[in-house]
Formats: C-alpha cells, sequence, structure tokens
C-alpha cells in the first residue's frame, strides 16, 4: 500500500473523528434547573457562553473536517493515477 493510500485513509479517519466530535458538541451541557436560583442564573449565564463557544468550535471542526475529507480524496485520487501511469511507464521500459 502507498503512502499516498495510507494518508487518505488516516486523513479519513481523521474526519470521521471530527465528524463525531461535532455530533458530541450539538447537545448542550446544561438541560434545566437543578439547584436554587442564584446558581441557575450562573449555570445559565455559563449555558449562554458554553453555546457561543460551541457554535464557534462547531463551525471551525466542521470546516475543518470538510478540509480533511477533501485532502483524503484527492489523495486517494493522486494515489490512483500515479499507479496507473507506473504501470503505464512499467510496461515501456520493458518494452524498449
Amino acid at each position: 500500500m502507498s503512502d499516498l493510500a495510507l494518508n487518505s485513509q488516516a486523513l479519513s479517519g481523521f474526519a470521521s473523528t471530527l465528524h463525531r466530535l461535532v455530533g458530541d458538541f450539538a447537545q448542550p451541557v446544561y438541560f434545566s434547573p437543578v439547584c436554587s436560583d442564584v446558581l441557575n442564573d450562573d449555570l445559565s449565564m455559563l449555558a449562554g457562553t458554553d453555546k457561543a463557544c460551541g457554535d464557534g468550535l462547531h463551525s471551525y471542526l466542521t470546516t475543518l473536517a470538510s478540509l480533511a475529507d477533501a485532502a483524503a480524496k484527492a489523495a486517494e485520487q493522486l494515489d490512483q493515477q500515479l499507479a496507473k501511469e507506473a504501470r503505464g511507464h512499467h510496461g515501456r521500459v520493458f518494452a524498449e
């Protein structure tokens, strides 16, 4: 197996991990009131901050996963193209 094929598999695995991570961040940490009003207010503020950070992180991870997917596909295509060209050159060397 070529280095490009291994790299494309690694990138595909990395992209899958990122997609799963994005799914894990889809649910908020804080769901409903659980204690006193003051603490609930603090938790609500924390949840708002968590959501704002989560939205930015979601966007970043989604973009990173898309780039990893695209790089993996490009590496696969290049690997296939190089293998095809190598077969063609291999035949020419023996024909000469």
